[in-house]
């Protein structure tokens, strides 16, 4: 059996942080998967907007708002040459705008459509495109999986599948197409957040549906309450879990069951998998501990932590993921912990929170709950990256108006 390659849906350990630490979940398990799409081919028509030629759009508003019914009529009202209306009205009528019956002319929907908005639309030609719709209930995917290597066609062959130095991933199976689907998509208001931009309208789909796979991870976890979540994570979403896809797994009752049966079969190893993965780290005296919630960690000094030591201080709080099983580096030391908050910040800091002082303080606040140091004050942090010799990232903190106060803060 041959194998195909995929590209990782995401980084496996910031999935599990961000429900642990951004969502506030338990984490339970993790799992590789093949997700279903379908790619169904529409084709539709294209409305352009172009701005109007004067004497078009005066003998337009004439028929709307005049009530203007003839030729005769609109040339005596706008003071034209009978000519020059004429030819305007073979335009109008050439493009769909203009009808006559019965020696009266009238507007049709696209031309009352265009006295509304004040632009000429004009169909332009059939338009044929790719919609992907989940494979569970049929509901549309957003514009950010349409990018490359986010949905891929994964043979029927038995061939198998699995990431890129990665896990052999579950296939999960699709539920049958609902035909409906396009026209509640083409009839939503936020139809553009996925993929089909206005003015391309009336799409019908031609052909049979394509199921193919969306790589991704699901994080299999506990709230408070009680209750089991099941949070998908993919490349299209960088870290954050994609809320619409979470709630079409978690009402698909047939992939609650797989996932939930996989992580039964996984739990009997989990102790065993993590000694082993120690042990060829050279740290198998540090064993894996049991919380009473369920989670694995494990403990090393501060002195193996950091420079010299085999595990780098932005490991600290931190997943390790094996398969679908995973335990968290930890140290007791809090020093140790404050400086890993750093180290970790240093590594994540992107344009995107740099231009985002909001976005840049949840991250501090969920990266201090992951470390378990409480609220952390902006000016120390502002000085401990300093100390640390980060100042690039002190800059850029100082850049981000970190230390400002929040407007809660003001009140």
């Amino acid at each position: 059996m041959s194998a195909e390659t995929l590209p990782a849906p995401c980084r496996p350990y910031l999935a599990l942080e961000n429900a642990a630490f951004t969502l506030g979940l338990r984490p339970t398990g993790i799992h590789a998967v093949l997700l279903p799409v379908w790619c169904v081919q529409v084709r539709a028509k294209v409305t352009e907007a172009q701005p109007y030629d004067l004497i078009d759009r005066f003998v337009e508003r004439g028929i709307a708002e005049a009530g203007l019914a003839t030729a005769g009529d609109l040339a005596s009202f706008l003071a034209l040459d009978p000519a020059l209306v004429a030819q305007a009205l073979a335009f109008l009528t050439a493009i769909g705008h203009v009808t006559e019956a019965d020696g009266r002319l009238g507007l049709t929907a696209l031309g009352r459509r265009s006295v509304k908005d004040g632009k000429r639309y004009t169909v332009t030609h059939d338009d044929r495109r790719s919609l992907y719709f989940d494979g569970f209930r049929s509901g549309p995917l957003t514009t950010a999986h349409y990018r490359n290597d986010t949905v891929v066609r994964v043979p029927h062959d038995g061939t198998e599948a699995r990431w890129h130095r990665g896990p052999r991933p579950h296939r999960l199976m699709a539920h049958p197409f609902r035909d409906e689907a396009v026209r509640e998509l083409a009839d939503d208001p936020e139809r553009e957040g996925f993929n089909l931009p206005a003015g391309v309208d009336d799409p019908e789909r031609v052909g049979a549906p394509e199921c193919l796979r969306l790589p991704a991870y699901v994080v299999r976890a506990v709230e408070d309450d009680g209750r089991t979540r099941q949070l998908v994570y993919t490349r299209a979403h960088d870290g954050e879990h994609d809320a619409l896809l979470s709630a079409a797994c978690e009402q698909t009752p047939e992939c609650g069951h797989a996932l939930r049966n996989e992580e039964l079969a996984a739990a009997r190893s989990v102790e065993q998998r993590i000694t082993g993965w120690l042990s060829d780290q050279d740290l198998g005296q540090f064993p894996p501990v049991r919380d009473p919630q369920g989670a694995w960690r494990v403990t090393l000094p501060r002195e193996r932590v950091g420079a010299g030591g085999p595990v780098g201080l932005h490991r600290i709080g931190g997943f390790v993921v094996l398969g679908g099983s995973f335990f968290q580096f930890w140290c007791e030391d809090r020093d140790t912990r404050a400086w890993a908050l750093v180290e970790r910040l240093d590594r994540q800091f992107g344009a995107r929170l740099r231009h985002d002082p909001v976005g840049l303080r949840a991250r501090v606040d969920s990266l201090s709950r992951q470390l378990e140091l409480g609220q952390v004050d902006p000016e120390a942090l502002l000085r401990a990256a300093a100390a640390k010799g980060k100042h690039g990232l002190a800059e850029r903190l100082r850049a981000a108006r970190l230390g400002e106060p929040r407007v809660s803060d003001r009140k």
